[in-house]
């Protein structure tokens, strides 16, 4: 039988290239992950760009933002997005 992951939401953000950084480093962390477009009503930024969720596995929701605030910290990406809380 299958296994049946549960996603808890994590970081918000609108940049496509930084999307695909952070799902690229938590795949290499073996930490399971969902990027997905948010509705356009209330997700739209300042520049017009469509805002993406990050939801991670559940129970590995803290080492995934470590990993994000590193790849932040760093310059691997912007600081453009927001954690959930």
């Amino acid at each position: 039988m299958a296994r049946k992951i549960r996603f808890v939401d994590i970081y918000t953000l609108y940049d496509d290239v930084d999307a695909s950084i952070i799902e690229e480093l938590l795949e290499e962390y073996d930490i399971d992950c969902i990027v997905r477009d948010l509705d356009m009503v209330d997700t739209i930024d300042r520049a017009g760009m469509l805002g993406k969720r990050v939801a991670v596995e559940a129970g590995k929701e803290e080492s995934a933002r470590q990993i994000i605030r590193d790849a932040i910290r760093s310059g691997i990406i912007s600081n453009e997005g927001r954690f959930e809380t």
